[in-house]
């Protein structure tokens, strides 16, 4: 047995994983148990090792071994008390997907902990650390749902494709998988700040009111036109996008309210749908 080559590749395969865990990636296939295959496969090798190595190798072996077990034990045991359930959320554009890992907790209260993966082959994730979602829930305020439930997995929309939207019980919440939270709006658009956006929103909804005919405003790829018509003394919103690739569909809606209990400005009275989630309220 070529003892040297061996254990080149062993190392060679360890040396990747703390590589891509280091830049935040991993093997979708191994985050279920985390990194319990690779420990016994590198206790495994060394044993085999030992067995055939003299006594000088031999040595060096079962100190590896001796080292990997007890990491081997207490890491599947962390994995145990961790109890992760994990889904995937394929992207309508087929161009990427997300892996969510999430698990809860009850200490009185309920908390669901919610962590993110973006992925475009299905084998390595990237995580989103700065995406995840915690919620707490007190028990006398608990709806009864599971943890799917909780961040409304079933009805997840994609409103752009590095954007996610789930109709949490908590309100609104969005994983952003590229760079920009904007998703696909223009780079004129993205550089503006949510301070910006929502005055715009406000000063649309006046101009609603006044039916201002063809003021216009560009929210989250989406162009949103006032229109009147004085003969039938009507008006409503035209929302269009470019190639109809907006998160909202081509249609008409009557107004524009803000949703406390979901945090987001609403376009409603709509043609396909009584509601559509347009913008986040401001963070106060």
């Amino acid at each position: 047995m070529d003892t040297k080559r061996v254990l080149l590749l062993l190392c060679g395969m360890d040396l990747l994983l703390v590589v891509m865990h280091l830049a935040g990636y991993f093997f979708l296939f191994l985050v279920p148990t985390g990194y319990i295959i690779p420990l016994a496969v590198n206790f495994l090798v060394l044993a085999v090792l030992a067995y055939h190595s003299t006594r000088f190798r031999k040595r060096w072996t079962i100190a590896g071994m001796t080292v990997i077990l007890p990491l081997l034990l207490v890491h599947s045991f962390m994995v145990l008390l961790w109890d992760y359930s994990y889904t995937k959320i394929d992207s309508p554009w087929n161009k990427q997907s997300v892996v969510i890992e999430y698990r809860h907790f009850s200490l009185g209260e309920t908390t669901y902990q919610y962590n993110f993966y973006k992925t475009r082959f299905g084998l390595v994730g990237k995580l989103l650390d700065d995406q995840s979602i915690k919620m707490v829930i007190q028990g006398t305020e608990h709806p009864g749902l599971d943890a799917e439930g909780i961040l409304g997995m079933e009805s997840a929309e994609w409103i752009t494709e590095n954007t996610i939207r789930f109709p949490a019980w908590q309100g609104m919440k969005e994983v952003h998988l590229g760079d920009s939270e904007l998703g696909r709006i223009g780079e004129s658009e993205s550089i503006r700040s949510e301070e910006e956006i929502i005055t715009e929103i406000e000063a649309f909804m006046e101009k609603t009111k006044k039916r201002e005919n063809g003021y216009t405003i560009h929210i989250n790829g989406n162009q949103l036109v006032i229109r009147y018509d004085e003969a039938a003394d009507e008006s409503w919103i035209e929302v269009t996008s470019e190639g109809d690739k907006g998160p909202i569909p081509q249609q008409q809606c009557s107004r524009i309210e803000p949703d406390e209990e979901r945090g987001y400005y609403m376009l409603q009275e709509c043609t396909h749908r009584w509601e559509y989630p347009l913008f986040p309220l401001g963070s106060e």
